[in-house]
């Protein structure tokens, strides 16, 4: 029987504004940082913590700039940036990276859900370029956001469509 913490795992887009606790938000981070990565190059990636005063920025330069909150008013958001040569081992590093990280969240009773729009917004977006890029050649690969929701309980069953080869 498969972990009932991956039956449960959905994205959520709506928060309630109570803010996330340290502790939770280290076993968070600690989570993505177990994740594998390819060649084992962990100093390839950086995660960064939106919260408090610097995500109300992000958050007031995304409405001003595109009409939306793509974090969706989440009270936290981190964004994993990404410094490896090669898009696709970067890409599959991240994913690895957000699946552990959406995971923990689950398990600690906070929904999150991620985010690629941002990445595109910040290549594109003057005001939004400054979170495009870290210093080092740290380029955002995604961004997830974590908070508490209203009705966590809300479990719908889903109709899982892969086909499966044997």
């Amino acid at each position: 029987m498969v972990n009932d913490l991956f039956i449960k795992r959905r994205s959520y887009r709506k928060y309630l504004s109570k803010e996330v606790e340290e502790e939770k938000i280290n076993q968070i981070l600690e989570a993505g940082m177990l994740a594998p990565i390819a060649n084992g190059k962990y100093y390839n990636v950086i995660l960064k913590v939106f919260k408090g005063e610097e995500l109300r920025i992000l958050q007031d330069t995304l409405v001003k700039e595109t009409g939306n909150d793509n974090t969706y008013k989440a009270p936290l958001v981190i964004a994993i940036y990404h410094k490896g040569e090669n898009v696709e081992l970067a890409n599959l590093d991240v994913g690895a990276i957000i699946e552990n990280m959406l995971l923990e969240a689950r398990d600690l009773g906070l929904g999150s859900v991620f985010i690629y729009s941002i990445c595109r917004l910040t290549r594109s977006n003057e005001a939004l370029k400054k979170y495009n890029e870290l210093d080092g050649g740290y380029i955002l690969r995604s961004v997830i956001s974590v908070g508490y929701v209203e009705d966590f309980n809300d479990v719908r069953e889903v109709e899982h469509r892969f086909s499966v080869i044997k």
